[in-house]
């Protein structure tokens, strides 16, 4: 079978599959009509000006287009939201897989960041942890290293520590203040030509050391380090503050006990705007007083101000006029480097051990991280992340058992489980990791309002972009800035 071939399989594989959890990500707050459209229970207000359909509409949405809606409704718009997938939710996707609820995209959260945090208090979501995270004495790690299985044991975790340190020794003063990259500025850019790979000839690693960095390093870009900003990946370090067991802890400690769509519903149940699935966009035309945005269905709707809430990759599907920033299609075209994969395995057989085991392996290898997820006594879940999704195909048994062996010999694995982000023509991709360069060329263009059209892409602004927590706050910047427009 040829390249073009393979291919095909996968992504009907992927249609496939997709079709299989379309329903898992349902917003229980509404209520679909036969045209695509969705209410909300309650009576719809009228708009400000008798020219507009709408007071604001929000185009996409994901953590930050939900949170735009509901904003722009309580700051007392009439505001439709328009999502082309048949559900909410963006590039998180609650589901369910073997019996467990799970996160076929963005999943942890953290108390170390502050929008998602304080959404979950004002909602009183309940959360659930990870099994047994991160004490050291409950893990077993093994490290795929120079065609070995090593495993670290007693004063090989405290060589872990002092490589990842190492790595990350520049971070603080690269990103003194990870909400505010111009006040270090000078010092970003004088990193940003460098891949994350880069930063391997400045230190002192053992080879078994830079393989440990490289899978974490893998991990935060969702990319190869040859590929990843050296610049990106340290804000993730900087962060949770600079420091090795909140760098882990904020990136996998705690979960939404009824799926990240909890969040979501909850959103969408406050603020009450009026939803359209299933209903892509083609045209945003802004008219200097108002904005007309078309959809593929045909229908032309009319807002006093639209917010941009959609990945970036995905921004030339959209045909805008005036026509966009040159820089924005620039960046879009060449995609942002988070294209890797997340799969879930099943194993059969409860974990031979009291903890959880930890699977480590560079960013040029299948998998780079592979840990415990949730435990049964007949039964063991993992989730994986991979770098390259040409690597792995995340629906095939027999390839992710093969990668599964590798780390752990004798682990059966009976079913795999996973959504494949850079085949949904909406999302063409991960999580936003940025590219060398992209912030010298590119960082002043991003969430540039032009006119009447306001940007609040989660893959942009400062702090935990990329994230949940980064999309919410885009969300709610992107409302601000559209009530300070209309008044």
């Amino acid at each position: 079978m040829d390249k073009n071939n393979n291919a095909d399989v996968s992504r009907r594989r992927f249609l496939r599959n997709a079709g299989v959890v379309g329903a898992a990500g349902a917003v229980a707050t509404v209520v679909a009509a036969p045209n695509g459209m969705a209410m909300a229970d309650e009576p719809r207000q009228t708009s400000r000006r008798a020219d507009c359909d709408y007071d604001v509409i929000v185009i996409g949405g994901g953590f930050a287009g939900v949170t735009a809606a509901r904003d722009s409704m309580k700051n007392g718009y009439k505001t439709l939201l328009l999502e082309a997938r048949n559900r909410l939710g963006g590039r998180t996707f609650s589901s369910e897989f073997a019996g467990h609820k799970i996160e076929l995209g963005g999943t942890w959260i953290h108390w170390s960041q502050p929008f998602v945090w304080s959404e979950v208090q004002r909602y009183g979501l309940k959360l659930k942890e990870t099994p047994e995270p991160f004490v050291e004495d409950k893990q077993t790690i093994y490290v795929l290293h120079d065609g070995k299985r090593i495993e670290l044991k007693g004063e090989d975790l405290g060589t872990v520590a002092q490589a990842v340190n190492a790595y990350f020794a520049e971070g603080r003063k690269l990103w003194e203040r990870p909400y505010d990259a111009k006040h270090t500025w000078e010092a970003l850019l004088a990193v940003d030509s460098m891949t994350a790979a880069d930063r391997y000839a400045q230190i002192k690693l053992t080879p078994l050391q830079r393989t440990i960095v490289d899978a974490y390093v893998a991990g935060a870009a969702h990319s190869t380090s040859d590929r990843a900003s050296y610049a990106d990946v340290s804000r993730w370090w900087s962060l949770p503050g600079w420091d090795l067991s909140l760098f882990v802890d904020s990136l996998g400690h705690y979960t939404f006990k009824d799926g990240t769509v909890s969040l979501i519903n909850a959103m969408i149940d406050d603020g009450k705007p009026e939803v359209r699935l299933s209903s892509p966009v083609t045209k945003v035309e802004d008219q200097g007083n108002r904005v007309l945005v078309t959809t593929q269905q045909g229908d032309t709707l009319s807002a006093a101000a639209v917010i941009i809430a959609v990945p970036m990759n995905v921004l030339p599907r959209i045909a805008f006029s005036p026509a966009l920033d040159p820089a924005l299609v620039a960046a879009a075209k060449e995609g942002h480097t988070g294209s890797g994969i997340k799969v879930f395995v099943r194993t059969k057989g409860k974990l031979p051990t009291d903890g959880k085991m930890l699977g480590i392996a560079d960013s040029t290898q299948p998998l780079n991280l592979l840990v415990t997820y949730a435990k049964a006594e007949d039964h063991t879940i993992f989730v994986g992340f991979g770098s390259d999704p040409g690597k792995l195909d995340i629906q095939d048994r027999d390839a992710v058992q093969q990668v599964v062996s590798s780390f752990f010999p004798g682990m059966e694995v009976q079913e795999c489980y996973g959504y494949e982000w850079t085949l949904d023509p909406y999302s063409k991709g991960t999580y936003c990791s940025y590219r060398p360069n992209w912030l010298g060329k590119y960082y002043d263009h991003f969430q540039k309002d032009r006119g009447r059209v306001v940007f609040g892409q989660g893959d942009h602004g400062e702090g935990w972009r990329g994230f949940i927590d980064g999309a919410i706050s885009a969300g709610s910047l992107a409302a601000k800035r559209t009530q300070t427009l209309l008044g």
